[in-house]
């Protein structure tokens, strides 16, 4: 996909990835995008007609018959006048289009670099849906946390850790959200691995500490994670979620790098 961004891919730098918006630039191309990879692949059932079909009908727009200027000019139109959520919607809502067109590859990259170039806080990811970029290192240590839940005894601590990436991801992220699952996943680690199932996470990081299994200063985040918990979005607790931004990231990483430190400890 070098025609995309080309030139500006490789000369300019990046912005932070941190743009929860869609603006008018990025849509259009965006749209570039789409109808581009559709006149390249014509034999792939990608025809404009049908793209500015699926564009208009899955953003709730009739989409005209014979529109005026023609199927690319429209469906700019259309998305130029719809949330910036439903952007993102609608770039995973046209992967199976191009997946089926056997383009998902260009789409994917096309797409990529056109997030990247506006600092949109997501990439697609070549299971058709946005995730939240992090820094390369923390990615890695999401995906590894991933695979060792594999483990059909960590099924339940796997689910709620997916519970917590989807809502980290989502649009716009749900904090609260995130924060309680990801820690449900840790706690729910930590009491298989003690074999304490009934224990309360507190309870649980006491015997760890008594037993001397990690050190202190792990012990000590643990015991400020717990402390996180049962202030800010403990299960029904009413009072109004003010963690920051910044916040959720440090509950959310650490609670998978506890997640991993479990899992590799004897």
């Amino acid at each position: 996909m070098n025609w995309i961004r080309d030139f500006g891919m490789q000369e300019a730098a990046q912005p932070a990835r941190t743009v929860e918006d869609a603006s008018r630039e990025m849509r259009q191309e965006l749209i570039d995008l789409f109808f581009g990879l559709a006149e390249q692949n014509a034999g792939g059932g990608l025809s404009d007609e049908r793209l500015h079909r699926v564009i208009s009908q899955s953003l709730g727009i009739a989409p005209a018959g014979n529109p005026y200027g023609g199927y690319r000019y429209a469906a700019g139109r259309d998305i130029g006048g719809v949330p910036w959520q439903r952007i993102y919607d609608l770039i995973s809502r046209l992967w199976p289009l191009f997946d089926g067109a056997h383009v998902s590859d260009q789409y994917l990259e096309g797409v990529n670099r056109i997030l990247a170039g506006y600092g949109a806080a997501w990439d697609l990811w070549a299971d058709g849906r946005l995730h939240r970029v992090l820094p390369a290192a923390a990615q890695q240590m999401v995906n590894a946390a991933f695979q060792e839940l594999q483990n059909p005894q960590y099924a339940a601590a796997l689910q709620l850790i997916n519970n917590a990436r989807d809502a980290y991801d989502d649009r716009p992220r749900r904090d609260r959200d995130a924060c309680a699952n990801v820690f449900d996943a840790m706690e729910s680690v930590a009491k298989i691995k003690s074999n304490r199932p009934n224990d309360t996470f507190g309870a649980v990081k006491n015997y760890i500490e008594q037993n001397h299994l990690l050190r202190q200063e792990v012990i000590n985040i643990l015991t400020g994670l717990n402390a996180m918990r049962n202030g800010h979005f403990g299960h029904g607790m009413q009072e109004v979620f003010d963690l920051t931004a910044a916040e959720v990231d440090f509950v959310y990483l650490n609670c998978i790098s506890v997640i991993l430190l479990l899992m590799r400890t004897p």
